[in-house]
């Protein structure tokens, strides 16, 4: 079954519908849903560029700095850029329901997207929703502080509650705070699919700058509004490789009796909605680098520093202290065999790219693995295809880039063919290299 149950009283209703029967759970529910790869439905892209990669992980990290120290400036205005590679999620939403395909994102704390009327909107291949047209649908009351996430104005003439959200690169979302039901497909079959009513959302009449990957966000963030709260403390993620669209078994799972808390675990600290991680040193090919530790701490005055895990960027970001190092001694392996490719705009940060036939030159060839050392003995192994990505008919990139501040970021692409599982209540995270296939008796 997609959803367990283990209690009998019930807070929140949730339907688990197979094929014609019905079956209503309780408040601590599990949910196993399939992620969508993004070149899935966008297959006839080729690779994104680099400057477009840059453009989107430049802001993605603008955003998280902001958002990390508390900056109100920020707060008014906070959003995700479009990410090359992205895991979406397949839901309906209203009654009757409406299919949309969110992104993935740990990054973020609301479940947004765009709803007509539209006073601007992105192209979208499937139907925006239209609030007037479902009978579960209302406006949700406005909670917020001087420091909430998003941004939250009550507006009187209306009365709703109206939500902001903007990135660096002015794209954004603007609407109204609302709550209907969402319908999930789990990933049993066609027909098992679950219901869960009154979910918080942002219902965005005004949406401008770049399109994302899919319709909207899926925040599973540690805010207010997260979708995770609805299903206990625990959730796991588990994603196969980047390249490998058709990969069947990339899954998410919310809820506490279901999530898989596999393999080595780190603390967790949570602020500002962020997942934080401690890095302690990093090694490649089993040698330590000369990085100083220190360098990968918060500040916890400012609010600055330290490690999130972020699947809505994905790329890894380290600051210049740890980025350097790891540069180095990955030039040091090529040992002069790649000319470096000059594909940077004016302004961007500097993306290093190699002329070379990617699968040829570092794949069949193999590549040092690169490890994250964690707090507590945990570690994070980066095999080729988690350090460089393809983005061109020969050439490649790292996909580890240097950080715009004093933030470090661990993205999709540095989790692949990992299980991530996350304890809300006990303050830990876990990482589990596996075939993802393997988690679940299909």
């Amino acid at each position: 079954m997609a959803i367990f149950f283990t209690t009998p009283l019930v807070y929140d209703l949730i339907i688990l519908c197979f094929s014609t029967s019905v079956v209503l759970s309780s408040a601590s529910p599990t949910l196993v849903l399939n992620l969508v790869h993004s070149r899935q439905i966008h297959s006839s892209q080729e690779p994104p560029y680099v400057s477009r990669i840059e453009e989107a992980s430049v802001a993605r990290l603008e955003y998280s700095k902001a958002k990390a120290t508390g900056d109100i400036i920020a707060h008014l205005s906070p959003n995700v850029p479009i990410i090359p590679q992205a895991f979406l999620v397949n839901i309906s939403i209203g009654s009757p329901p409406v299919t949309q395909l969110l992104h993935m994102d740990t990054g973020s704390d609301l479940l947004w997207l765009q709803c007509q009327p539209c006073i601007n909107c992105y192209d979208q291949s499937l139907p925006i929703f239209e609030p007037s047209r479902s009978y579960t649908h209302r406006n949700q009351s406005c909670r917020t502080s001087e420091y909430s996430m998003p941004s939250l104005r009550f507006n009187s003439k209306t009365r709703s509650c109206d939500y902001s959200m903007r990135y660096m690169d002015d794209t954004g979302s603007k609407g109204i705070l609302a709550k209907d039901t969402l319908v999930f497909n789990t990933i049993y079959d066609e027909s098992s699919s679950a219901s869960l009513p009154n979910v918080v959302f942002g219902c965005g009449h005004n949406n401008y700058g770049d399109p994302l990957v899919g319709t909207g966000i899926l925040g599973l963030g540690y805010g207010e509004f997260s979708l995770v709260h609805r299903f206990g403390t625990k959730f796991s993620y588990c994603f196969g490789s980047l390249d490998d669209p058709s990969y069947p078994h990339n899954v998410l799972v919310l809820g506490d009796d279901g999530a898989n808390i596999l393999g080595d675990t780190t603390p967790l600290e949570i602020e500002n909605g962020f997942y934080y991680v401690t890095i302690e040193a990093i090694s490649m090919d089993g040698t330590m680098l000369p990085i100083d530790p220190g360098v990968f701490q918060r500040n916890y005055q400012t609010g600055l520093g330290g490690t999130i895990i972020d699947t809505g960027n994905s790329l890894t970001s380290l600051v210049k202290e740890a980025y350097e190092p790891l540069k180095n001694k990955i030039e040091e392996v090529f040992d002069g065999r790649f000319t470096t490719a000059d594909v940077n705009q004016e302004g961007m940060f500097k993306v290093e790219c190699y002329n070379g036939d990617y699968e040829r030159d570092l794949v069949e060839s193999g590549f040092p693995i690169v490890t994250f050392h964690l707090s507590d003995g945990a570690e994070l192994s980066l095999d080729v295809k988690s350090v460089f990505m393809k983005v061109a008919p020969n050439l490649f990139c790292l996909a580890v880039t240097p950080s715009t501040g004093n933030m470090n970021s661990i993205g999709a692409t540095a989790q692949q063919n990992y299980n991530i599982g996350y304890d809300l209540q006990a303050k830990k995270i876990s990482f589990e290299r596996i075939d993802c296939g393997v988690l679940f008796d299909y």
